[in-house]
């Protein structure tokens, strides 16, 4: 039996941050300057970015799915209306005029909803895409300055020494 992750639920990222821990990856290293307390804060707000992320486009496409479902209940009523208007109709000119107007306003409509859904799945895109911009910047300045601290430690270091454990 396999079970399957919910990629869109932010709890998944969570349960693999906890299973995987990542202060345990660098427990050895004995880089001089190096700060990997610095290092693994740096990655857990990389993937709190990802699962905040996440959340929000979830969310927007939760929206989205809401919206699609209403559409599609309103748009069945409409018809059914719309086909006992016609169906009411006599076969004439007029008649014919205004079911070509009713197909027309229709269309405009279903125009309008597609904008309207499609506005709603780039704005849960774009929120989600601010948040690993805004993280994906803020963490290419924690790197610089760790690797800035890193040379600067490395440096000073005499060859051949240790850092202490």
């Amino acid at each position: 039996m396999t079970t399957e992750k919910n990629w869109f639920d932010p709890n998944t990222y969570v349960e693999l941050m906890k299973q995987n821990d990542l202060t345990k990856m660098f427990d050895t290293a004995t880089i001089p300057g190096v700060d990997m307390e610095a290092m693994t804060a740096a990655q857990k707000k990389n993937m709190q970015a990802i699962v905040d992320a996440n959340r929000v486009a979830s969310e927007g496409y939760q929206s989205l799915f809401k919206k699609q479902v209403e559409i599609l209940q309103n748009g069945v009523a409409e018809l059914s209306e719309t086909m006992k208007d016609a169906a009411a109709q006599p076969m004439s000119v007029e008649g014919n005029e205004k079911r070509v107007e009713a197909a027309k306003a229709h269309f405009e409509k279903s125009v309008g909803v597609f904008n309207e859904l499609s506005e709603t799945a780039r704005k849960a895109n774009e929120d989600a895409m601010a948040i690993i911009q805004a993280r994906f910047s803020e963490g290419v300045e924690e790197m610089k300055s760790l690797a800035s601290n890193s040379m600067t430690a490395m440096k000073a270091t005499p060859k051949g020494a240790k850092k202490a454990a």
